[in-house]
């Protein structure tokens, strides 16, 4: 193990974002403690043994960000409990971590389910919220006493079905949708209606009542407007209430779970989101050089008032995240009270399942640089030793800069425009279409640091085409040394 002593007190590197910038920044954040560790740790050295790339990451950081929305209810007379979402990130750590903390995990399939309850997390602890959930993913969570939230009627006589057959209960919730919102209804490919809600509880609690414990309400919604979250509450409240009636006869808890999607800012400028924006719209226009490559549009379509629409890509520079953004979800007057009021005087817990905001700051990504070259058109672009599934989304784009450390063994460039490749053999395997320009130039190993990378973007998506391994992933422990995760085997 290579020892790290990181000064969680330090202010990050300057030369870090001097290094690396957008022809129009979009400037990342970098957690001090990722400074520390460049500062400390020859970035080189650490790829030299742990391989191309490579994501060193913390749980620090993990845990703070579930205990402040924890925090946020308590500080509101709710008990809430957050249930981290495991596809955001597959290492076992964060598991860890919020079983020894107390937290939850929100598993969405068969494998992520078994690892948590592996690693001693109580069924009771766990959510299955799988799009799609296949017998042997039914078994074990009725088996193991995981809630499970329920999609549809077939996972409803499934579900009741198997705990029969077992002879015990499983305790399950409705996910719900279609709520109304500023005049439009949010529609959804999974759940219930809301419209349906009452006599579904009913035919639940009457048919069921011997295999399923109708135990809560869930719902799941797109984008990370908060407005959209309290209508969904306020929406659900009156088939909550008698829900919460029902089960206070036997003296059995209710909760409303209201998912994820908790936004957070990558951006160390917000200010620099609209500024690129317009530029972007501006080189698509005509009006300007182009600053992403083929001024590709990213995503972006024209609009009927001559402008262009959002990228599609994470908005990374949100003003309102975390447990702030779910403060103001609690904080939205309802019927003349906060929605806070009205959860705790039905005595329900409420449940979350956050997975990209408390990784914020939880991880980086390095990447060597393997060559610097010209395209047939004169471009400059740089083959950097790992492919796009390991920093990508569904989305067109990352929407941060990422920054450069150089070989320690070579001496500063001319400054130098160019733009980042992959490893895959395709014309589309761009690490970003973005160009970026290198301030003291660019050369073969030198290191590319992906900042805040540990939401979504290096598991969510990663694939071995071409046989290439997968990053490995290192935490730093306690003690500040560097350890494999248990993902890697």
């Amino acid at each position: 193990m290579d020892a790290i002593r990181p000064r969680y007190e330090r202010a990050p590197m300057t030369d870090l974002s001097t290094g690396c910038r957008g022809v129009v920044p979009l400037r990342a954040r970098l957690a001090p403690w990722m400074s520390a560790c460049l500062a400390e740790h020859a970035p080189h050295a650490l790829l030299a043994r742990y391989g191309s790339p490579l994501n060193v990451q913390s749980t620090v950081p993990f845990v703070a960000h579930m205990q402040a929305l924890v925090d946020t209810g308590a500080a509101r007379g709710l008990a809430l409990t957050p249930f981290f979402a495991r596809k955001a990130n597959k290492c076992l750590s964060y598991v860890k971590a919020a079983r020894d903390n107390g937290f939850g995990i929100d598993a969405a399939s068969l494998a992520e389910v078994q690892q948590a309850l592996d690693l001693g997390v109580p069924g009771t602890r766990i959510v299955c919220t799988a799009g799609v959930k296949p017998d042997a993913l039914i078994a074990l969570c009725v088996a193991r006493d995981v809630t499970v939230i329920v999609d549809n009627d077939e996972e409803l006589a499934q579900l009741s079905a198997r705990a029969a057959g077992q002879g015990t209960v499983c305790r399950v919730g409705l996910r719900v949708a279609g709520f109304e919102h500023a005049g439009d209804t949010l529609h959804s490919r999974f759940g219930y209606h809301v419209d349906r809600l009452a006599t579904l509880i009913e035919r639940v609690l009457s048919d069921h009542a011997d295999t399923l414990d109708l135990a809560g309400l869930q719902f799941h919604l797109g984008g990370y407007e908060h407005g959209q979250r309290a209508s969904a509450i306020a929406g659900l409240l009156p088939a909550l209430g008698v829900l919460a009636a029902r089960r206070r006869e036997t003296n059995r808890p209710t909760f409303m779970d209201i998912g994820g999607g908790i936004p957070m800012r990558y951006l160390a400028e917000p200010a620099d989101w609209p500024a690129y924006l317009q530029a972007h719209g501006e080189a698509l226009d005509g009006r300007r050089a182009p600053i992403t490559y083929n001024n590709d549009a990213l995503g972006r379509r024209a609009t009927p008032t001559g402008g262009w629409s959002a990228p599609d890509a994470y908005p990374t520079g949100h003003d309102l995240v975390q447990a702030d953004w779910m403060a103001a979800v609690l904080d939205t007057i309802h019927a003349g009270r906060p929605l806070h009021a009205h959860l705790a005087e039905l005595g329900v817990t409420l449940c979350c399942e956050p997975g990209r905001s408390v990784l914020d700051d939880c991880g980086m990504t390095l990447a060597r640089v393997v060559h610097v070259k010209t395209d047939t058109a004169g471009r400059h672009v740089a083959g950097v030793e790992m492919n796009r599934t390991q920093f990508r989304t569904g989305f067109a784009e990352v929407m941060f800069d990422p920054c450069l450390v150089a070989h320690p063994e070579r001496a500063a460039g001319a400054p130098l425009e160019a733009y980042l490749t992959g490893t895959y053999c395709t014309e589309s395997e761009f690490i970003f279409k973005r160009r970026f320009v290198f301030d003291q130039g660019l050369a073969r190993g030198d290191t590319l640091v992906l900042a805040n990378s540990a939401g979504y973007l290096v598991h969510f998506l990663e694939s071995r085409s071409h046989q290439f391994e997968l990053a490995a992933n290192v935490f730093i422990d306690a003690d500040g040394a560097l350890v494999r995760d248990g993902i890697d085997g």
